[in-house]
């Protein structure tokens, strides 16, 4: 491939994502509608559950994890804390400090009902993707993930 080849599926490549992004938030909001819930507001607790389980986390961690600026998780923390599924506290040893604290709430996402929503959606989603395209297909995100995340968090 040459260099003006690579360019153009490069920039068809970006713009692709976006689009599949789109999409994807479109499709993931219509699922998550029954629980009051955006794509925005699950994958931050989805963050929360996974990467900082047990943990209370600072909003910058958190902010850091999500790929966006504090203030923006903030907002999105903000409305989940209005929903119940988490409190925002002060630290008690930096009151400048605030952290994430999940609350019982979340277990919503765990009913078998949820689990089988959640099953539904991913497999309409990739739906088009055989077993070892999938495979590569999350070999190569994780390996892009890997090369443009802030160190360390990939």
């Amino acid at each position: 491939m040459n260099d003006t080849e690579r360019l153009e599926h490069q920039a068809e490549l970006f713009g692709s994502l976006f689009l599949l992004t789109q999409h994807l938030a479109r499709r993931a909001d219509a699922a998550m509608e029954p629980l009051g819930l955006t794509t925005k507001q699950w994958l931050l607790l989805a963050i929360l559950v996974k990467r900082f389980a047990g943990q209370t986390p600072t909003l910058t961690e958190a902010a850091l994890w999500y790929g966006s600026s504090r203030q923006n998780v903030k907002q999105i923390a903000l409305q989940l804390e209005s929903r119940g599924f988490l409190r925002l506290v002060t630290d008690p040893k930096d009151k400048r400090v605030l952290r994430l604290q999940l609350t019982e709430h979340v277990r919503l996402l765990e009913t078998p009902q949820e689990h089988q929503r959640q099953v539904d959606l991913l497999t309409g989603l990739f739906a088009a993707l055989s077993d070892p395209d999938l495979a590569r297909f999350l070999e190569l995100v994780r390996r892009e993930l890997a090369a443009i995340a802030p160190q360390g968090l990939a």
